[in-house]
């Protein structure tokens, strides 16, 4: 099965943590220049920021899902009672149950 966004964003975020470490606390083993080592530690920081922005926006969008189901329960809140809207309600609840179980794991 193909990783998600969100794995594939950890493991950016862990490889580009270890290779700062590697490259910030190593002056004397590695055979670079100052230059070449503060392009790589720039890059590499930039990349990080980027994978912790994303996964906070990931998170961000389970927040606005939620929302949007809520929304769709308020819309559908003026129909009368009857079988349709006690369908309605209990599958957009079962959606919610489900998502609280997943993110709760």
């Amino acid at each position: 099965m193909k990783p998600t966004s969100k794995e594939i964003l950890e493991k950016i975020s862990e490889h580009c943590a270890t290779q700062i470490t590697f490259y910030k606390f190593n002056t004397t083993v590695l055979q670079i220049s100052d230059k070449y080592r503060e392009g790589r530690l720039t890059s590499l920081e930039y990349i990080s920021e980027l994978a912790y922005y994303y996964l906070q926006e990931e998170k961000r969008l389970q927040q606005y899902f939620k929302e949007q189901v809520h929304k769709q329960m308020k819309l559908h809140s003026c129909l009368e009672e009857n079988d349709y809207k006690q369908g309605l309600y209990e599958a957009l609840n079962d959606i919610l149950d489900e998502m609280s179980k997943l993110l709760n794991v």
